[in-house]
């Protein structure tokens, strides 16, 4: 099993009893990384999280990176641990009320995890000509994530998805509110 499936297994085994995962299914042609079906469908993101406490949808796409930085497609036609239909799905997504949209990001080697909003994703990513981003980045962007704790067991982390959930949708409101200036409809 590849390393970015063994952090969403532990991610989603994480999450507090009150908040229900669930992992979007992958398209055919993600297995085996084929390009041989002309009309599959792309996964928006890996999964929506409801939390009941709440009343919050999450839609999130996990990664976990190796480094201390990830890359992502500006274009349809690039090439990126990010790609661009997630950009697009996260973005539409986050026009609907009750809805925070993000990337999980794990930075192995740092042995630390966030979540980034797409809206701070989308004001760090703007205007530059990188095609990635680094940890430093987002810590010195004064845009809002979040840090969730982990806690190593034996050989995989947990996760508190529970410290993520209770902050998220404090700082997202914030972060809707400046970057159009108006609460989302």
């Amino acid at each position: 099993m590849n390393v970015g499936k063994i952090f969403e297994r532990s991610f989603a085994g994480s999450v507090p009893k009150y908040a229900k995962i669930h992992r979007l299914p992958d398209s055919a042609q993600s297995f085996g990384n084929s390009s041989n079906l002309r009309f599959s469908q792309e996964s928006p993101f890996d999964f929506i999280l409801w939390d009941s406490h709440r009343r919050v949808l999450f839609a999130l796409e996990l990664k976990s990176v190796k480094g201390k930085s990830i890359s992502y497609e500006k274009d349809k036609g690039g090439k990126g641990i990010i790609h661009y239909h997630q950009i697009e799905a996260l973005n539409e997504w986050n026009k609907y009320e009750g809805t925070i949209c993000g990337f999980v990001i794990e930075f192995r080697e740092l042995e630390t995890t966030i979540f980034l909003y797409i809206g701070s994703f989308n004001k760090i990513t703007k205007g530059s000509s990188k095609k990635s981003i680094n940890y430093e980045d987002i810590v010195n962007s004064g845009l809002p994530y979040i840090v969730i704790p982990q806690t190593l067991k034996r050989t995989r982390y947990t996760y508190d998805v529970e410290n993520l959930l209770s902050k998220a949708n404090f700082i997202e409101k914030e972060d809707k509110e400046n970057d159009e200036g108006k609460p989302k409809t």
